[in-house]
């Protein structure tokens, strides 16, 4: 083969490469959202969106924030040039927080699902991804998730391997 059939061949794959990689990472997106697992009926399953840019205030949280004054006690904001706290309608909406203790270990705080498994209670289900030493430093792992007051429950959680 010559030097251009070598190229378009290729640049040929680098495309097709690119549409495979692209295709996984956009359902990748989606689904990091709000994950079921094989036991978890549609119908139970409760939307949310993520609070992002927010860091817990304490070790410990109520099992939800409800107003901008407790939002405000045990939330802080992160504020970059670039990114804005996720905003809260709290007239419409709650908060779950999912807070660990400080450890040295990177570690990343992941929702998985948020489910309406019995009247009157949601069980949100979360991982926890550990990377490497922090090297002397400390983090306290938090997430948040962002609900409709519509479901509005007593919160169990449920960390899921």
């Amino acid at each position: 083969m010559n030097k251009i059939q070598h190229l378009a061949f290729g640049l040929l794959s680098l495309g097709l490469l690119a549409a495979c990689t692209g295709e996984q990472s956009s359902t990748n997106d989606r689904d990091s959202v709000a994950l079921l697992s094989d036991t978890t009926l549609m119908e139970d399953r409760v939307p949310f969106r993520l609070a992002e840019h927010y860091f817990a205030a304490a070790d410990s949280l109520p099992a939800t924030l409800l107003s901008a004054e407790e939002q405000e006690q045990y939330m802080g904001r992160t504020t970059t040039m670039s990114a804005r706290p996720t905003p809260i309608d709290w007239s419409r909406e709650f908060v779950i927080p999912i807070v660990l203790p400080a450890t040295g270990v990177s570690t990343e705080v992941i929702p998985l699902s948020l489910q309406q498994r019995t009247p009157g209670e949601l069980v949100l289900s979360y991982r926890v991804v550990r990377g490497a030493d922090l090297k002397g430093a400390q983090m306290r792992p938090f997430a948040a998730v962002i609900v409709s007051r519509d479901y509005l429950a007593p919160v169990r959680l449920v960390e899921r391997p």
